[in-house]
């Protein structure tokens, strides 16, 4: 067959390569510095500021905060304007009780089949960050390997709405974390607790990990109630 001519080359369609559209750019920018404290819980967001700060019209940057608060990381109060989430105890804890009955159905189908040689490996390398993040007191790398190590677990259990339900939890659970970053510093047994679900995991006790998994929680939770208290300073506004 004759080679094509230069002129038949460019008339051959290109595959298009999706881009991402501005709103998306703006609710990740966003996202980013609630999560990383940017913007502090009781924030209140200047929809105008927020316009002026990132360039843009307002129109993406209300698109970005609806999206926001169905994430949960914005809330909308009527006749006052949405505000980044003050989480209280009964908040982490309803989060916590959301994500353990995940993570036990995760759990669960991972027993049942048999924990796969690559989530091991994941998972020895998850504790091996937080070993090196907690000598080091790295604590929002702390925090970043535990919820990486849990994260692992559910994704492999190879469930996409199990997933897709803990990652409508994802951007929660890191505003909580942030909240419980000052308090790693007194859970001396952190890396021991994440040890113990390693181990029973890949030995497929599964009684024993499903009580060590709850244990886990209930200890993260009474060492955020006996030390958190929630600013009660006026919302500051972005």
């Amino acid at each position: 067959m004759a080679e094509r001519s230069n002129s038949e080359r460019k008339q051959t369609p290109r595959a298009r390569v999706p881009k991402r559209t501005l709103a998306s750019v703006v609710t990740s920018q966003i996202r980013d510095r609630i999560i990383d404290g940017t913007y502090p819980p009781g924030t209140q967001m200047n929809e105008v500021e927020l316009a002026n700060r990132f360039a843009t019209s307002r129109g993406p940057v209300r698109e970005g905060m609806q999206r926001l608060v169905q994430e949960g990381l914005l809330v909308s109060t009527p006749h006052r304007g949405i505000f980044v989430p003050v989480l209280t105890a009964d908040d982490l804890d309803d989060l916590y009780f959301a994500r353990a009955a995940i993570e036990r159905a995760a759990l669960l189908r991972l027993t049942e089949r048999g924990a796969p040689a690559g989530l091991l490996a994941d998972l020895e390398q998850a504790l091996g960050m937080m070993a090196l993040a907690l000598e080091e007191q790295a604590w929002p790398r702390v925090s970043a390997a535990d919820l990486r190590f849990h994260e692992l677990i559910v994704y492999a259990a190879d469930s996409p709405r199990l997933s897709q339900m803990y990652a409508s939890l994802a951007g929660q659970t890191r505003l909580g974390l942030n909240l419980l970053v000052d308090t790693y510093q007194g859970r001396e047994d952190l890396l021991d607790e994440h040890s113990d679900l390693f181990k029973l995991l890949a030995a497929g006790d599964r009684r024993r990990l499903l009580e060590t998994l709850d244990k886990h929680f209930d200890d993260a939770l009474k060492t955020f109630e006996s030390t958190y208290t929630p600013s009660r300073s006026r919302p500051r506004q972005r």
